[in-house]
C-alpha cells in the first residue's frame, strides 16, 4: 500500500474503530477510472486494500460516508456500492460535492477491530 502524498493517514486506530481516509478511484497506475461506476468500484477496492492493511475486511466495516460530485449520480452509485456490501449494511451518509476535477466519487469509512 503506498502512502499519501499529502499530510495526513490512510487510516487511523482510535480504541476499537479504525477511520480509514477517503478513497478516490484511482487505478494502481496511478490513472483515475473512467466512469462513475468504474471510480466507485475502484474506490471500494482502494478502501478494501487500506482495510487489509490493518488485517480487516469489508464486514467490518460500519459506517461509510460518500462524496458524489454530483448527486444525481446517487443511483448508479447505490447500485456498485451494493455489490460491496452486505447486510446489514453499514450505516451511510452522501453528499454532493465538489471534488478534484475528473474524481466522480469519494468514499471513507470507518471500521469497528474486533481485535485488540
Amino acid at each position: 500500500m503506498s502512502r499519501p502524498p499529502a499530510p495526513y493517514s490512510s487510516a487511523r486506530r482510535a480504541g476499537e474503530l479504525l477511520f480509514v481516509s477517503g478513497q478516490l478511484g484511482y487505478l494502481p497506475d496511478g490513472r483515475l477510472a473512467e466512469g462513475l461506476a468504474a471510480q466507485a468500484r475502484q474506490a471500494l477496492a482502494n478502501l478494501e486494500e487500506v482495510l487489509a492493511a490493518h488485517g480487516l475486511s469489508r464486514d467490518d466495516v460500519v459506517k461509510c460516508q460518500v462524496f458524489l460530485s454530483s448527486i444525481e449520480d446517487w443511483s448508479d452509485f447505490n447500485a456498485v456500492y451494493k455489490e460491496h456490501f452486505n447486510r446489514p449494511y453499514p450505516a451511510r451518509s452522501a453528499l454532493g460535492v465538489r471534488l478534484h476535477p475528473g474524481v466522480l466519487v469519494e468514499i471513507e469509512a470507518v471500521a469497528l477491530c474486533r481485535t485488540p
